[in-house]
Parts: structure tokens; sequence; C-alpha cells
């Protein structure tokens, strides 16, 4: 096993409230410090390919215990399994692309589900694979498959079987848009419904296309469906307010935040549409140069949620391709209640691919081309 250490130490300094409380008037992490300890995963005799923290960032899911990461890698078409706990690489599983056991060429994301089989979502279908490769159940994901939706109501790439229950969940809208809904499917029924999301409307104010002589591009502000403890919450980068949606009793919650070292949400609005590349990375920066707010984390530790903010500042204004970053850490209790709030002085590269595990932060470092990870310890 190959393992690499260093540590960071930080003394971050206070930004008021009373030390060890979770009242409202406190702030748990005003004296928070951390170390950083770098390990890497042995691949033994495999060779184990990670192109960027975008490909694990999409195209990786976690046992249960968080014990196990699961990385689908695209050129190869297999599941690597990895040990975090032993820091080890166990398995690879293969799939087909096409046949009747096919994934599709083109997956978008996977989940993996009790006894290792894995929900594996291509372009307008998805499937449930044993870990030997065999298709054990078949989704189509046309809207004119289910009564109750229009079937211009595309759905997105984020996909998610609920525990417990036969509900598959996704967000309306294709990638480069901006609001959503909440997309809830029977598959067995073969019924769907879209559950309003107009909390986070605010989304809409931060797409920005352009259109130009030499071709398009767009960016949309990012959204996270996610299943935790039995729940969905859905967040944007946009707006620290999220939603949480108790599917066994149809509850849906919109939870919002007093902030006080960052604000609530981004302000303003971006020009929708632009006809060159300076225009839309001036555009972009508008948005990006403000706190982006990130995926919940929940910390089976401490029966807390943890969250990040994010900003991106371009060191050299001339320079599009000249930043770095800023973060913030965020801690709320298990009823969502902020409990503390803190910038992390020191952290200005990206974290492009983290987790919880342990009480610690794991982030994806690339250690000589092999897979590691930056592990944060937080003592406050």
């Amino acid at each position: 096993m190959k393992k690499l250490s260093y540590f960071l130490f930080l003394a971050l300094f206070s930004c008021g409230g009373n030390e060890n409380s979770e009242s409202s008037n406190s702030n748990i992490l005003e004296d928070l410090t951390f170390s950083v300890d770098t390990v890497v995963i042995d691949p033994g005799e495999e060779l184990l390919v990670i192109s960027s923290g975008y490909q694990l960032k999409s195209s990786s899911s976690f046992s249960e215990d968080n014990r196990f990461l699961y990385i689908f890698n695209h050129q190869d078409h297999v599941i690597a399994k990895v040990d975090l706990n032993e820091l080890k690489l166990r398995d690879f599983f293969s799939f087909e692309k096409e046949g009747p056991n096919g994934t599709g060429p083109y997956v978008q994301n996977q989940q993996v589900l009790p006894e290792e089989q894995f929900l594996i979502t291509g372009y307008q279908s998805a499937g449930v694979f044993g870990r030997t490769g065999t298709k054990v159940q078949n989704f189509n994901l046309n809207t004119e498959e289910f009564s109750g939706l229009d079937e211009n109501t595309p759905f997105g790439n984020q996909l998610i079987l609920a525990s417990g229950a036969n509900w598959l969940f996704s967000l309306s809208g294709l990638f480069n848009q901006g609001g959503k809904d909440l997309v809830k499917l029977s598959p067995s029924e073969k019924t769907g419904k879209l559950i309003d999301l107009s909390g986070l409307d605010i989304a809409d104010n931060y797409f920005v296309a352009l259109h130009s002589d030499q071709g398009s591009m767009f960016s949309a502000p990012q959204f996270n469906l996610q299943e935790i403890n039995g729940k969905l919450y859905i967040t944007t980068e946009v707006t620290s307010s999220l939603y949480q949606y108790d599917y066994q009793n149809d509850s849906l919650h919109l939870v919002t935040f007093d902030h006080q070292i960052v604000p609530p949400a981004k302000t303003g609005k971006l020009k929708k549409e632009v006809t060159s590349r300076d225009e839309f990375n001036d555009e972009m920066l508008k948005s990006s140069s403000q706190v982006s707010f990130e995926k919940l984390l929940w910390d089976e530790k401490t029966n807390r949620f943890f969250r990040l903010g994010r900003k991106v500042l371009r060191d050299d204004p001339s320079d599009a391709n000249s930043y770095s970053f800023e973060y913030y850490l965020f801690v709320y209790d298990k009823e969502l209640n902020l409990l503390g709030e803190k910038y992390l002085d020191g952290v200005t590269d990206q974290l492009a691919f983290y987790f919880l595990k342990e009480g610690k932060l794991w982030s994806y470092v690339n250690v000589e081309d092999e897979l590691g990870f930056a592990v944060f310890t937080f003592d406050f």
C-alpha cells in the first residue's frame, strides 16, 4: 500500500459565538482547526484510470457504510470497487454496451444498490444490473411511458432509485436549463408527476449562452439531487435554500438559512445570451465570484450535515484561465438548523470531488497519476 503524508495545520480565528454551544446564537466552528493527510489507493497489478475529478463526480457512488467507492470507467465500461478502509482496489465489474444486457454507449451516472446491484443511467433509459453485468430490470425514461407527465418534459441525467421504495426520481429540464421541478416516477404503475420546486427558481437568473460564428456554448447553474437517510434533498449552487422531500409521506419542505458570513443567495442576473467569449467569461465571473452552495454531506459520526461554499476568483483580470478558489464550511444539525460557519483560510485548490467519511472530509487529488485523497480532519 502506498501512502504519502503531509500535514497542514491552520488556526482559524473567531467570527463570533460561544464555543461548543449548539444554540441558534452560537457558532461551533468559531475556533476551527484542521489537519490534512494525503493517502493513495493501491491498485495492485491493475490499472485504475481516473481522468479527472469531474469523472469521479459524475460516475461514482458509495456503499451505505461509505467503506466502498464504486467508479464507472467510460473507456473500459467497467465499475471499479475501491476499499476506502484498506486503501486498495478490490474488484472490477464489467458491463456490455449493447444487447439484452447493454447499458447503452453513453452512461451518465450510476448508483450502487444493496447486494452490489447498480442503477446505470444512459440516454432515455436506465437499468438495474448485477455485479456480473446481467440486467435484472429495465426502465424506459420516455415521458410518454408515464401517465400524468407532459410528453414535452425531459428528465435530467441525475436519477435515483429510492431505498426500499419502487420510485425513481429525477429533475425536470435539460442540463442546459435553469429552474427545475422534481420528477417522481412509479415504473411499476407507469405513472409520474412533477413536484414544484419554485423556491429554487432563482437559478433561472444564472444561465448564459454564447452564440457566435465560432459556435455555441453555455453555462447553467448546478443542481444536486441526493437521498440521505430515506429523504430526498434538492440543492442548487445559486442559493443556500434547499428542499427536503419525504417521499414516504409525500411531504415537501423548503428550508432557508440565516447565514452570517456569506449572503444567503447570489444576487443580480446574468445576460441570457452573449456573442463573444470575453463577454461569456465576464458573465460567468459575475456568478462564480459570489458564493456557490454545494451539495449536502451527512456525517454519521456526529449526526450532522456539512456543506461547502465556493468562490472562484480571477487572479489576473486579463486572463480568464488565471483563477483561485475560496471555500467556506457550514454545519447543520439533523433538523438542518445552522450550527456553525467558517471561511477555510488557506484552502485555495479546487475540491472537484469530495465526500465525508467518519467525520473527515476526503477530496480527490492526483498523485503521480494514481488515485489519491486529501483527508481533512476537523477539530472544533
